[in-house]
């Protein structure tokens, strides 16, 4: 519990003590919470009651109970205000909600120079609430990244209404020890700069990837790249029986299916195999087949919490912006292929990719349309 004092004076001396604010905007916020009648020296026992002294003071910005105008508009307004808490290296335009022709809308903005999709859900235009998923996708691509140590932090308890901050994080502890809860914290995956190959391309969205990958899991997808060939010749060779089509076509890949569920009867068996070379040359093949049949890479994630979802293997994505999160793990793909042996499951699976770049040229076709 905080045995700091929760009056406007006493907030408004700890923004300046922890560099959030200077002292002419402190001066300025006090002096309009004085003008509507505010005792400066009354001690709050909510202190979320104080964080409105925020927007007095000229800084961070609110994410609105509802909207004022139109939800794109409100989305811009709030994404302009995001980006202002950078102090300039962050710049949005382009601000658009596009819905395509099945009825499916997205939140598309720029930031610096970067396209970003978010896709949304809202109950209707009348009512003006924005989507909170997206919306706070939104505010983390927003902050600056790169070797900025800032985050963006919601002050107040509830989302509604509530007033944001650019911290660092000795800043956002030194709120904490004030009193404040800031419940939500939202960083960035965004970097700067931009690949030099010709956009949409595979090349592109490779060289994006190892913008944004760390140097471990460049390292990592490079040494699985690099065997690729190899492994799958001696795959080929020494784990196939004669015939099988090995075309990387979908009727191989049903052929596969057959093969797997022939040599695993479930699970336990799998388990028990290890290591099994048939298995991994099993992913390497499902991978290797969805990169010819629909556009999309091989990626990797390396992490040290081994408990993360879907990073230290190789995956599979789609060639389009995240937002519209077409990927899959070959190896969780076949591993659920033996423990439901679903016929086409895995197939379905691997669909996935493919729907995810036709989700996103219809975006680009109703963007087009406007």
């Amino acid at each position: 519990m905080s045995d700091a004092v929760h009056t406007l004076h006493d907030f408004a001396d700890t923004m300046v003590r922890l560099g959030i604010a200077t002292r002419e905007q402190a001066a300025a916020g006090l002096a309009e919470a004085a003008g509507i009648g505010m005792d400066l020296d009354e001690e709050f026992a909510d202190t979320e009651e104080l964080t409105f002294l925020v927007g007095e003071c000229g800084l961070g910005f609110q994410t609105p109970e509802k909207v004022s105008g139109s939800l794109e508009e409100g989305y811009e307004e709030l994404l302009l205000d995001a980006a202002a808490c950078s102090g300039g290296s962050v710049v949005v335009d382009d601000v658009e909600l596009v819905r395509d022709e099945d009825g499916e809308e997205y939140l598309h903005f720029r930031r610096n120079g970067r396209s970003i999709w978010h896709r949304t859900e809202h109950l209707s235009d009348s009512t003006r609430y924005m989507d909170w998923n997206a919306t706070f996708d939104a505010i983390g691509d927003l902050v600056p990244g790169n070797d900025d140590p800032r985050a963006f932090y919601q002050l107040d308890e509830d989302s509604y209404d509530a007033w944001w901050l650019l911290l660092t994080p000795e800043q956002a502890k030194g709120l904490r020890e004030f009193g404040l809860p800031l419940p939500v914290e939202l960083g960035n995956w965004v970097r700067d700069g931009m690949p030099t190959a010709q956009p949409e391309t595979s090349a592109w969205y490779l060289e994006d990837d190892r913008l944004h990958a760390s140097e471990e899991s460049r390292r990592c997808l490079g040494e699985w790249l690099a065997t690729m060939d190899t492994a799958l010749h001696r795959w080929r060779t020494t784990q196939l029986p004669d015939g099988f089509p090995f075309d990387y076509s979908p009727a191989s890949l049903a052929a596969l299916e057959r093969l797997v569920l022939d040599r695993f009867d479930g699970p336990a068996s799998l388990e028990a195999a290890a290591g099994d070379e048939f298995f991994e040359g099993a992913v390497r093949y499902v991978g290797e087949s969805a990169v010819r049949l629909w556009p999309c890479r091989w990626t990797y994630q390396y992490s040290e919490d081994p408990s993360s979802v879907f990073t230290n293997e190789p995956l599979i994505r789609s060639n389009a912006p995240q937002g519209f999160a077409g990927a899959f793990s070959p190896d969780y793909a076949l591993r659920t292929l033996v423990r439901n042996r679903t016929p086409d499951d895995m197939r379905e699976r691997m669909r996935s990719v493919g729907e995810a770049v036709e989700d996103y040229h219809r975006a680009l076709r109703a963007r087009a349309r406007r």
